[in-house]
């Protein structure tokens, strides 16, 4: 989100994984004509993430719910959880396991 807002992205594992401290460079729309980059982060954490049509699991936390379900996925950028599972079903497959990378402000 361009107002800053927004304090976390959910990734595919990487070869190289991302970790605490690490420098984070922010892009909004990367792969398209309009990209545009937002800025740099620092890395605040990074935990296990797996997406389930009903459920989410962040590390040890279970998130299920329509509430609780919709605020994680707003968080993370989307209209509602129902647009989140959409685009991970369309994008990877369901079940999706990654990374849930953290930070705090834009530098």
């Amino acid at each position: 989100m361009e107002s800053g807002a927004k304090r976390q992205t959910i990734r595919a594992k990487r070869k190289y994984p991302i970790k605490k401290g690490d420098k984070l460079f922010l892009w909004w729309k990367q792969r398209s004509s309009e990209r545009a980059k937002l800025g740099e982060a620092i890395c605040t954490s990074v935990q296990d993430v797996t997406i389930e049509v009903k459920w989410v699991r962040v590390g040890d936390l279970l998130i299920s719910g329509d509430i609780a379900l919709d605020r994680f996925a707003i968080a993370d950028g989307f209209d509602n959880f129902g647009y989140m599972i959409d685009f991970f079903s369309d994008t990877h497959g369901l079940p999706f396991t990654g990374d849930l990378i953290k930070w705090d402000e834009i530098i």
